[in-house]
């Protein structure tokens, strides 16, 4: 694991030069400190490293993929402003959000001024049609999956349009197409661009596309056992943070209910439908979650996807990128933070 870090780290900072190039494009002296917070928090970059290793793999360099590595990443952060808002999160990355350390409205505007940074990445990139058209697709996605998040959320509200579309049970089938679309569509993107970047075959983006999907929904997957399961310093984030914001759109919640008495089961979803849970009420629950088999599920489901997104290398001319690919996204199963 060691090893894949260190490759994160080495691509990682070629592309957060790029983003702070891009984010300072029409940003004055005084917003930057604003539009560099996100971004500068700092992040895994595992969808820039999936783009640049996709580039590579077909048979291309860094720098044909640089400019779309950053765009893919600074969706991805553009993603976690906005989500940070919905959520009303103060801490992300050991640090405040950028709208809690901001205001709330240099939150929002930051959050704009990062969709026009990923256009100008994207213009520069070899095939800027095809790869904006990806991106734009893909942000409408992450909306969708953003929508379904929030309404799979379990706390009552004033909202009209929220009580109306709210899911009160949640099935698999609804859980896999949210994450379809707030996880796995960029993850898929990310993959897919990076061969465009190198003027892959349709072939080689068809099978870009087969390896992020199954690799994006493992992330998911292993992310959701992180939330409950993982050590909270690592984390970088409150433990049990789904369940203090009444998410009811976590694999290990739905998977576990069934195995729960009707008591438990009733008592875990008081908690997600309180106001405001208590610390010790999300231990509880955790704990409870602990006593199932859930999360072997989960994680096994993890590692089935992770192994088939492998075999979808197979047609990739560099190996040594692919090799890196298969450590990356065994990285993404095995990884506890």
């Amino acid at each position: 694991m060691s090893d894949i870090l260190q490759v994160l780290g080495k691509l990682g900072s070629q592309v957060d030069d790029k983003m702070l190039e891009l984010l300072t494009v029409g940003a004055s002296k005084d917003f930057q400190e604003v539009v560099f917070h996100q971004v500068q928090a700092g992040g895994k970059r595992v969808r820039p490293a999936l783009t640049i290793l996709f580039c590579q793999a077909v048979g291309g360099n860094t720098e044909d993929a640089l400019s779309a590595a950053a765009a893919i990443e600074l969706v991805h952060n553009y993603s976690l402003i906005l989500d940070d808002v919905i959520d009303d999160a103060d801490v992300r990355r050991n640090l405040p959000t950028t709208w809690k350390k901001f205001g709330l409205n240099f939150g929002i505007l930051a959050a704009i001024h990062y969709r026009e940074a990923i256009e100008e990445g994207s213009i520069r990139t070899p095939n800027h049609a095809a790869i904006s058209r990806i991106i734009a697709d893909t942000i409408r996605e992450l909306v969708e999956g953003e929508r379904l998040d929030v309404l799979f959320e379990q706390l009552p509200s004033n909202e009209e349009y929220t009580e109306k579309h709210r899911y009160r049970d949640v099935s698999l089938e609804d859980y896999e197409t949210m994450i379809g679309y707030k996880t796995a569509a960029l993850i898929r993107a990310s993959c897919e661009i990076g061969v465009i970047c190198a003027a892959g075959s349709k072939e080689m983006q068809k099978a870009a596309r087969e390896f992020g999907w199954k690799a994006g929904i493992a992330f998911q997957l292993a992310d959701d056992v992180l939330d409950l399961f993982a050590e909270e310093a690592k984390l970088g984030k409150k433990l049990g943070k789904d369940i203090y914001e009444h998410k009811l759109g976590n694999v290990v919640l739905l998977q576990a209910l069934p195995l729960l008495s009707q008591a438990d089961r009733d008592y875990v979803l008081q908690v997600l439908r309180s106001d405001k849970p208590t610390e010790n009420d999300v231990k509880k629950v955790i704990a409870l979650l602990k006593q199932t088999t859930a999360s072997d599920f989960v994680q096994k489901k993890a590692k089935q996807l992770v192994n088939d997104a492998k075999s979808a290398l197979d047609s990739f001319p560099n190996k040594e990128a692919t090799q890196l690919l298969e450590t990356l996204v065994d990285f993404i199963y095995q990884r506890s933070f």
